[in-house]
């Protein structure tokens, strides 16, 4: 006995995170927000991202979060 071909129900899929605000005053942060917005102009949404994940990474503990990306 053959069985219908049943397909899965499409992935469901969130909204992107806020982007992390640099921490005033930390000059890693500072760079990095930098380099994300210089790579946000050269339309590299892979940089950006990269950025973003190094800004929130760097530890500072908990901070707002910013704009939408």
């Amino acid at each position: 006995m053959i069985l219908p071909h049943v397909m899965s129900p499409a992935p469901v899929l969130g909204l992107l995170p806020a982007e992390p605000d640099p921490v005033a005053g930390c000059a890693t942060c500072q760079n990095l927000a930098r380099k994300r917005e210089d790579a946000r102009a050269a339309r590299d949404g892979s940089r950006v991202s990269d950025c973003n994940v190094l800004i929130r990474a760097h530890p500072h503990g908990p901070r707002p979060s910013g704009r939408q990306y």
